[in-house]
């Protein structure tokens, strides 16, 4: 009888989504990562958001706004993605650090052997204590 083996699918399951036909017309002749593709959007939409300060750059140089609003994007959202945070993915460290930044850092809990220190905000009073002895 043959012996099993078992396979590891981690690098099948990490091999980023990659989009190489946008319609039946338009094909790419490369594939792009659709991580990047979101990226991307994402980082132009900030630059939207602050777009006078972009565009008070981009005035310098005619044309020069064009390079800031297809390059800078481009440029950011390749580094971002290459970035490799305490061993995770970059979305995925994010989504843990915005919990944690809401929960723990914005609630302001403390913590000892880990459990929550509760009341350590409040002023502690000790009763007066008489001795029974006159």
């Amino acid at each position: 009888m043959a012996k099993k083996e078992a396979y590891n699918y981690k690098e099948a399951f990490e091999h980023p989504i990659m989009i190489f036909q946008l319609t039946d017309k338009f094909v790419l002749p490369f594939g792009i990562r659709l991580s990047r593709i979101i990226a991307f959007a994402v980082i132009l939409l900030i630059m939207l958001l602050f777009r006078d300060f972009f565009f008070a750059v981009g005035s310098i140089v005619p044309g020069f706004s064009l390079v800031i609003f297809a390059g800078l994007p481009f440029l950011a959202s390749g580094w971002l993605l290459k970035i490799n945070v305490d061993g995770k993915k970059l979305h995925y460290f994010l989504y843990d650090f915005i919990i944690y930044f809401f929960t723990q850092k914005m609630g302001k809990k403390k913590y000892c052997n880990d459990m929550e220190v509760y009341y350590h905000n409040e002023k502690v009073e000790f009763e007066k204590f008489e001795w029974g002895i006159n």
